[in-house]
């Protein structure tokens, strides 16, 4: 199904040159790899059986207290505060002096727009104003908080099916993908990867309430917020099924929880619902946000094909900055797709089914939408695609390795930042 399709979008809209056939016929292979290793674990995930994730490791189940967080979230807001410094000397070794120290982080504090904004991390984050009397960096601090807890989340998340090590290796490597150092800035994605960790720790642990309630504000945070929709009900629906398989349905309130729980799913849908009211009261048009989010409004919108025409005619562009601005977006958008790809092909039976599932709705959402040139900042804040790397890792000698070509993945973003060369994918 996936050759025809990508057949029958070639003869509607043939791409320019050559290389991008080649590259998209490359992606489409990995990701169509990736759905045949994933029909027999989504299956299983039907059932609610998954043998796979039978928990390994002597300090699993251990449990993980308030003060072994707080000792993390406290590690996570004191190796982000190291990006302050860093900025100011990376700003001053390129332009010289241009401002003090606290003028040069207005690098971070630039990216809010009303107008595509979602409208929940705009009301949350502005209650620190209350302390900044200012809202710049109102945002901003509330952008260093939530990425801190979501770090939290994440960890308390991974630690539920893995051992500690595989949790705290998880977190590192989040915070040195390359691309995760944006969360400084003032934009949504941290409150949405907290959101989002949150409404997948409640989905393991058949909390349906909270997770429809958690997947509910993530929907009012980004438009990624809707794809939560699918794991929420595939994991209720293995849940039902295999209650029903053991004989449950008999158990005293057995119906009357169900239907709470059914009910509670609609949260979703809600959510979405009042992100259009939201829309048409703001912009006149309740389609208005979720049209920008599909790249279905303005010129230049890039699906997987016209993106990558529009970078293979930029390498044949001579002078200019061309070449930076090609190893700084292009580049780093393509490495995160194909990171995606095989990690994607590598969740199966290693991370539970409504992970891997979350990741097969996003990588289309990706490659047939606006968000193709913002695939480093999708693939961020999707929470799966790094428990995959984490969790598939067993040797420390490959650790360290992926932890260093993370490390300066990241100070090269980092300076690319600095520079200007990541153009607008924030």
């Amino acid at each position: 199904m996936l050759v025809i399709l990508y057949g029958l979008s070639l003869l509607q809209r043939p791409p320019v040159y050559l290389e991008t056939v080649a590259v998209s016929a490359v992606l489409v292979l990995l990701f169509g790899a990736g759905c045949v290793r994933f029909i027999p674990t989504f299956l299983s995930m039907l059932t609610g059986e998954e043998p796979h994730m039978i928990r390994e490791g002597d300090r699993t189940f251990r449990r993980c207290g308030t003060r072994e967080l707080t000792k993390l979230f406290l590690i996570v807001l004191a190796v982000r505060l190291l990006e302050f410094p860093l900025t100011y000397i990376v700003h001053y070794a390129l332009f010289g002096f241009t401002g003090t120290f606290f003028e040069v982080q207005r690098l971070w504090l630039d990216f809010y727009h009303p107008e595509t904004a979602f409208p929940l991390y705009g009301y949350l984050s502005n209650v620190f104003w209350i302390i900044t009397v200012n809202f710049n960096h109102a945002r901003f601090i509330g952008s260093y908080l939530f990425t801190a807890l979501a770090a939290v989340a994440l960890y308390y998340l991974v630690q539920l099916d893995f051992d500690r090590r595989v949790a705290r290796r998880t977190v590192r490597y989040f915070l040195l993908m390359p691309y995760a150092l944006t969360l400084m800035g003032t934009v949504p994605d941290g409150l949405f990867l907290l959101f989002s960790v949150l409404t997948l720790l409640f989905l393991r642990r058949n909390k349906f309430p909270l997770a429809a309630l958690f997947a509910f504000f993530a929907v009012l945070t980004h438009a990624l917020g809707a794809l939560l929709f699918f794991p929420v009900v595939f994991s209720y629906v293995s849940y039902l099924y295999g209650n029903v398989r053991s004989n449950r349905t008999t158990e005293k309130g057995f119906i009357i929880r169900q239907i709470l729980n059914t009910l509670s799913i609609l949260l979703i849908p809600l959510g979405i619902g009042l992100v259009m009211l939201y829309s048409r009261l703001r912009f006149g048009d309740a389609m208005w946000l979720y049209n920008l989010a599909l790249g279905r409004t303005g010129e230049g919108t890039a699906t997987l094909m016209n993106w990558l025409d529009s970078g293979f005619s930029l390498v044949r562009t001579v002078g200019g900055n061309s070449t930076a601005i090609l190893t700084g977006t292009y580049l780093v958008q393509l490495v995160y797709m194909l990171f995606a790809l095989v990690m994607f092909l590598l969740a199966c039976k290693t991370i539970p089914s409504s992970f891997t599932l979350l990741m097969a709705v996003t990588i289309p959402m990706i490659a047939l939408t606006g968000h193709v040139s913002d695939t480093a900042r999708v693939v961020t804040m999707t929470a799966p695609f790094v428990i995959t790397l984490a969790a598939r890792v067993k040797n420390r000698i490959v650790d360290t390795i992926i932890t260093i070509l993370l490390l300066a993945g990241w100070l090269a973003y980092f300076f690319a930042f600095i520079a200007g060369f990541t153009g607008g994918g924030l």
